[in-house]
């Protein structure tokens, strides 16, 4: 029983839609489909063939109707209802990321050129231009950690929790197909809520240098640096 129930939803639709066309040609008044597969395999016959095939006709032209109407009314609009959410989704995580590399380039630089930041959502970019030494005892990153002041962590905490109220939208009314994006989800918003209380001290500092690094540079302490931006794969796979 437990493997039936792990039987995707979707493969259940299409068996049911070959079962039930493959039955309306079967049990059709007119045996020409019928005649064609009992020549090849051998049918059973029954004095009463022609009330079972009236039954089995009229249940799967039933299951068909009741599956086009299911498609049209429940899983179409679903599905442009999850693609507006993706979309929107998507929008949200590259505003937050924007808004987050604004402060972390004042920070670090006091100034940068209108643009910039945009080119810096690019992880590998990221990594190129923060991990890039500005003197001969700190790298950029360093310089922007050692900055950040009451100001500039109380907006990047703000970008977060906005980010996050977005990822429980998400989490709350998206039907999320497959279990991997809905943890991964989850457990983001988890680490995102853990950052809320950070001060300056040097633990929430060392804290929040991992949890930022990890999101814009794509560093992951088991695996190394990715290749794709995870959080961004799993926004697609909603």
């Amino acid at each position: 029983m437990a493997r039936i129930l792990k039987i995707p939803l979707d493969i259940v639709l299409i068996l049911i839609a070959i079962l039930s066309v493959a039955a309306l040609f079967l049990a059709h008044e007119d045996p020409f489909a019928r005649d064609a597969v009992c020549k090849w395999i051998g049918c059973f016959t029954s004095d009463h063939a022609k009330a079972w095939n009236k039954i089995f006709y009229d249940l799967a032209a039933g299951a068909l109707v009741s599956l086009i109407f299911y498609i049209l009314i429940v899983r179409v609009p679903d599905y442009q209802r999850r693609l507006r959410y993706k979309k929107s989704f998507s929008n949200q995580y590259r505003i937050f990321r924007e808004d987050c590399i604004v402060v972390m380039l004042m920070v670090a630089d006091g100034t940068f050129a209108w643009g910039e930041h945009r080119e810096l959502l690019d992880q590998a970019k990221f990594r190129t231009y923060f991990d890039a030494w500005v003197t001969t005892s700190q790298s950029r990153w360093h310089r922007f950690l050692n900055n950040l002041d009451e100001y500039n962590l109380n907006e990047l905490t703000k970008h977060m929790e906005i980010f996050r109220r977005e990822i429980t939208f998400v989490l709350n009314n998206v039907d999320i197909p497959s279990d991997a994006p809905f943890e991964f989800l989850k457990r983001l918003s988890t680490a995102i809520y853990a950052m809320r209380d950070k001060t300056l001290g040097y633990d929430d500092v060392k804290s929040l240098d991992g949890f930022l690094w990890s999101i814009f540079a794509g560093f992951d302490n088991v695996t190394g640096y990715h290749k794709r931006d995870v959080i961004q794969q799993m926004i697609d796979a909603i």
